[in-house]
């Protein structure tokens, strides 16, 4: 039944587009990682502000179509970001621990676009029940950043972003399982997963920071 899901994702109109497409989000994402290098911190500020309004519209403003430009902009300005994130988290947590979060963020997504491409059910209408769950989350994680909390706390958020983001994935190539994609759809639906895996990813340096502390 494995060997037929994933055949039949191969055939799908629109998968070979999808992953071209996040293949090269994450070529801009590298070479955003490479300038980050070279760039002096007081531009990153702004550049991360552009990059979380970018992301703020692309997520909760489903009204305006984002041109693909746009949309292709958010993995090179992450690239940026990420290279500030991970030095933070290398300092705190070395290099050799960050790299094992990486690498266990990749296993772990490629099991779940597995269970999303084997699951027989259509989950599609989970997507509402995500959202609302999504909206929470970034309600109380703005509370963490203007509010002192408690170290639990930050703890318990990020098992949830990884919680959520992990069924997201589940959920996205559900989608793309049962032809819910668009062809409009498509450089959104790459960028879903792309962003999926960083959220992950930066969540579980968050935990592994924690228990390290």
């Amino acid at each position: 039944m494995g060997g037929f899901a994933l055949a039949h994702f191969a055939r799908s109109p629109n998968t070979r587009l999808i992953l071209q497409h996040l293949a090269c989000m994450w070529v801009l994402t590298v070479i955003g990682v490479f300038l980050g290098i070279l760039l002096p911190p007081w531009i990153v500020l702004p550049l991360s502000i552009i990059c979380f309004t970018l992301l703020i519209v692309t997520y909760f403003v489903r009204t305006i179509k984002l041109a693909n430009a746009i949309l292709y902009s958010i993995p090179f300005l992450m690239g940026i970001m990420l290279f500030w994130v991970t030095q933070f988290f290398i300092h705190f947590l070395g290099v050799v621990l960050v790299l094992s979060v990486f690498i266990s963020t990749v296993i772990i997504f490629i099991l779940l676009a597995v269970l999303g491409l084997t699951l027989k059910a259509d989950i599609s209408n989970w997507g509402t029940y995500l959202f609302v769950t999504l909206i929470v989350v970034v309600v109380f994680s703005f509370i963490g950043i203007f509010i002192p909390v408690e170290s639990m706390f930050l703890l318990v958020l990020s098992a949830i972003c990884v919680l959520l983001f992990a069924i997201y994935t589940v959920y996205d190539f559900n989608l793309i399982r049962h032809n819910h994609v668009r062809e409009d759809e498509v450089i959104r639906m790459a960028l879903g997963l792309f962003l999926n895996f960083i959220n992950m990813f930066i969540n579980l340096l968050e935990i592994a920071a924690y228990f390290k502390n």
